[in-house]
This record gives C-alpha cells, sequence and structure tokens, in this order.
C-alpha cells in the first residue's frame, strides 16, 4: 500500500478542519504533535499548554482536538514510512491535494524533513510503553435546553479503563463514532484476513 493511498485513507476525514487553520494555530499545533511524539505517554497538558499560547490572542476552533488529530496524524504518516520513502516534493503534492495553503505546507516540511530522524526515533521508542485498553463503557449524552426544540446534537461518551490503573474519558460525535465504528471493523476484516493467509498459519 503506498503512502499516499495510506496517509489519505487517514487523513482526508479531516479534511473539514483545514479551512479552520490559522498560522498560529497550526505551529502550535505542530508543538504539540512533537510533545506527543517525544512523550512517553499523551498527557492533556499538552494541548492545555498550546490551548493557553493561543487564547490571548487567536480565536479558538471549536473542534480543536480534530483539527489537532489532523496535524498529528499528518506527521505520524509521514514518519511512519522509511526514511527516503517519501521525497519533499512527493509530500508537498500530497498536502497540496488535501487543500493545505502552501505557507502551511513550508511549516510542516521543515519540521519533519529536518528532525526526521529524532521524531522517528521517539515515535518508534514511545508507541511501546502506551498504556492499554482493559474495559470500556459507553453512553448516549442528550443536553436539553429550556426549550424542547433546542435538544442539541447526541453525543457519545466512552469511559476507558487502562492497563496503569488510570482512566479516561472521551466524548465523540455521532459522525465521528461512526467513523470510530467503521475503522475498527476495517481492522477486524484486516486482522481476519491475515489469519486466513497460509504463511502465518506456521507462526
Amino acid at each position: 500500500m503506498s503512502f499516499k493511498y495510506r496517509a489519505l485513507r487517514d487523513i482526508r476525514p479531516y479534511n473539514g478542519c483545514i479551512p479552520q487553520l490559522t498560522k498560529p494555530l497550526l505551529r502550535a499545533l505542530i508543538q504539540a504533535s512533537v510533545h506527543y511524539l517525544e512523550s512517553e505517554k499523551c498527557s492533556p497538558e499538552i494541548l492545555d499548554l498550546a490551548l493557553n499560547k493561543l487564547y490571548a490572542r487567536h480565536e479558538i476552533p471549536k473542534n480543536f482536538c480534530q483539527v489537532f488529530s489532523m496535524v498529528l496524524t499528518t506527521m505520524q504518516s509521514f514518519l511512519r514510512c522509511p526514511k527516503g520513502g517519501v521525497m519533499d516534493h512527493e509530500f508537498r503534492e500530497f498536502l497540496k491535494d488535501l487543500k493545505f495553503p502552501d505557507e502551511f505546507i513550508d511549516d510542516l516540511c521543515n519540521v519533519l524533513f529536518n528532525y526526521r530522524a529524532t521524531l522517528s526515533r521517539s515515535l518508534a521508542e514511545t508507541k511501546i510503553d502506551r498504556p492499554k485498553i482493559i474495559g470500556m463503557q459507553w453512553r448516549i449524552n442528550i443536553s436539553l435546553a429550556t426549550c424542547v426544540a433546542q435538544v442539541s446534537t447526541p453525543t457519545i461518551v466512552l469511559y476507558f479503563n487502562l492497563n496503569n490503573g488510570e482512566h479516561r474519558t472521551l466524548e465523540l460525535p455521532l459522525t465521528m463514532f461512526d467513523r470510530l465504528r467503521y475503522n475498527v471493523a476495517l481492522l477486524v476484516n484486516g486482522l481476519q484476513s491475515l489469519q486466513n493467509r497460509t504463511a502465518l498459519k506456521s507462526f
């Protein structure tokens, strides 16, 4: 599977976030993504730091976490490819296909190509130590306003129990929850296909 096909599949769902990017926001999200890649754990303080830097002078998009996910996924897709597997002009063309403005493309390319060795090493070292999910619960969250006609859009709230004793809560809009279910189904289908391959049955 080519880099472009795999990366487009992972990033295209976030295309609607690109128009919300500003140069200060992108740079703050790149810094947050670098911290994420270099950390052994994904700390909420990373995003809080990025938000605090922006709040004073810039407007923060409502779906800030989705915009962050888009930037982080873009960087991870590049770093997972072997060194030299994606050339500078190829990556720029890929970002243009996603409708990234030229000035944003320059910022992403400068970070990824100049610091690739360090970021790739951090990604390889930290992904092994991520906490694992050992239990999950979910519920539908519906908020009622004073007027019945003003019922807000329902969301899905997920509660995760991790193997390190910590707990996490994640609230998703229905559209993103459906996307999550679809991607999980694809993953399970892919694993089942691998299990049926003759070459793997001997292991």
